[in-house]
């Protein structure tokens, strides 16, 4: 009779124990074998100091076998140790090894030092184009492994960062929205960013599994049902290959912002020429690329009304992104004022120059006591040395709430821009009210109830938020119609509507 055990089988390692009842001091021979191949041949005569413990003989009846390198791939291994004499089996055999879920450290290590061993020049090439047509075949497995759910890839020029900036909240909330109208959503960025640490949980492509948005297009030709291409540059590089090699895919094209309209009135309030000229190019481009997509959504009802004059009433849809309102606020501090937005986008450099040099001096000559606070991403150096009475440079704030919490009144004294301005959103969600000018507002459904709080010239806008700070009925009815305004137009459930009919329902 076989007495033992296999007590352990792993990719790197096997090992037991093995005692012929009739012959106890002679060392048994074994066979192990994996998923039906002979892996190797072991005599049980190691020394093994629990077995002589446990009176098995003199306690030379162990075995243990170290794979070098490994057992081979990746998949299923089916571990078998029987006597070579007549194939009698050791106990906790068979042993099952279960795929690897993932390339370890350990497989990495192997293809490490087998790609160091190549010296020459035509060698490497040989190795460069064995792996190329590894990973496709790869990527082709991948694409196989296909959702019960329709498809959905989005593509950006940059990994999106929830509170960085407008465009951000936005596409993530849409990336939301496709989840919950059932989608599998893999997103893909140019610059190869790694994702957002509070993303939602969907496929991620980065660097260095994804090199490129060029590499995911081709590489799973017509496996998406869906392409949302976010903002003019990537829906400008990208849409030819969309078109090439998903089409079958519905394109999506979100406009964000429209580029000419920002730049045309740029062009005008610096009086340069040149902008209004590349505004006219940008133009171009926008339409063109908004004619080759199926839907193009935007924002702003200002900017579909431009669109679809354009590309047809029937291609464009007006899709809000969320804005989640705060907890109303039991009280707000006195006289203090702020902007805050992402100061790489040039209307809000313009506009913080404005609040801070023209508005600010009207406001102290009225309330000595007013402050205010500037905030944003991106504040670029020549920026952070600006100053004037009163006013407080913060740079980047983490904590939007508790920004908005010091104010009284945000001020949104835009003098050009385009699309749907971001942080004003959050202003009202946060129970501020904002005093902004009518580009600032452009493309909102804006309450009657805040009509006073618009103004276009800088005495305006003072006179706005000196009346807010000096009536506290007016500001109560403010703050209430700016958060129904939020409630009403820029919820989930809205977004969802949007992009359910945008997606083919």
């Amino acid at each position: 009779m076989l007495r033992g055990r296999l007590d352990i089988a792993t990719r790197s390692r096997i090992a037991g124990w093995a005692q012929d009842d009739h012959r106890p001091h002679q060392p048994v021979a074994l066979l192990i074998i994996d998923n039906d191949d002979l892996l190797d041949r072991v005599v049980a005569n190691q020394h093994r100091a629990d077995l002589a413990a446990g009176g098995i003989g003199d306690g030379r009846h162990g075995f243990d076998v170290r794979i070098e390198g490994g057992l081979p791939g990746l998949g299923q291994h089916l571990i078998r140790v029987v006597r070579e004499r007549d194939g009698a089996e050791l106990a906790a055999s068979p042993a099952l090894i279960a795929p690897a879920g993932a390339f370890d450290a350990h497989e990495t290590s192997l293809l490490q030092s087998l790609l160091d061993g190549i010296a020459s020049p035509a060698g490497i090439d040989g190795a460069i184009v064995a792996l190329s047509a590894q990973i496709d075949r790869l990527t082709a497995r991948r694409g196989a492994v296909r959702p019960a759910a329709r498809r959905a890839l989005v593509i950006d020029t940059t990994m999106p960062a929830r509170g960085r900036d407008a465009g951000s909240n936005a596409i993530l909330s849409h990336v939301e929205s496709l989840l919950r109208l059932g989608f599998a959503v893999s997103f893909v960025a140019a610059d190869g960013a790694p994702p957002p640490p509070d993303g939602p949980p969907i496929d991620w492509r980065c660097s260095p599994v994804n090199r490129s948005v060029e590499e995911v297009l081709t590489r799973e030709a017509g496996a998406f049902d869906i392409v949302y291409l976010h903002r003019l540059d990537a829906a400008a590089c990208y849409m030819p290959l969309v078109r090439l090699h998903q089409p079958r895919a519905r394109v999506i094209y979100s406009v964000a912002d429209l580029h000419h309209l920002r730049l045309a009135r740029r062009g005008f309030v610096e009086r340069e020429a040149a902008l209004v000229e590349r505004a006219r190019k940008v133009r171009e481009t926008e339409l063109a690329v908004a004619g080759a997509a199926d839907i193009v959504l935007t924002h702003s009802t200002a900017e579909a009304a431009i669109l679809r004059r354009c590309v047809g009433t029937a291609r464009v849809i007006v899709s809000p992104w969320a804005v989640t309102p705060g907890k109303p606020r039991r009280s707000a501090p006195f006289d203090t004022i702020g902007f805050i937005g992402h100061f790489g986008h040039a209307p809000n450099l313009a506009a913080a120059r404005r609040l801070m040099f023209d508005i600010m001096p009207r406001l102290l000559a009225a309330n000595p006591a007013i402050t205010c606070l500037i905030a944003g991403s991106d504040m670029p150096p020549a920026m952070r040395l600006w100053a004037a009475p009163g006013v407080e440079l913060l740079g980047a704030v983490d904590d939007l709430a508790g920004f908005f919490a010091r104010l009284t009144v945000s001020v949104a004294p835009m003098s050009y821009g385009a699309g749907i301005k971001g942080k004003l959103l959050d202003s009202l969600a946060a129970g501020v009210p904002c005093v902004a000018t009518p580009v600032a507002i452009e493309g909102l459904q804006w309450p009657e109830a805040l009509a006073g709080c618009v103004a276009t010239d800088d005495d305006g806008l003072a006179a706005a938020v000196l009346a807010l700070c000096d009536d506290p009925k007016a500001y109560r009815k403010a703050v209430a119609a700016g958060r129904a305004m939020i409630m009403q137009d820029w919820s989930a459930t809205g977004v969802d509507a949007a992009l359910r009919l945008a997606a083919g329902g």
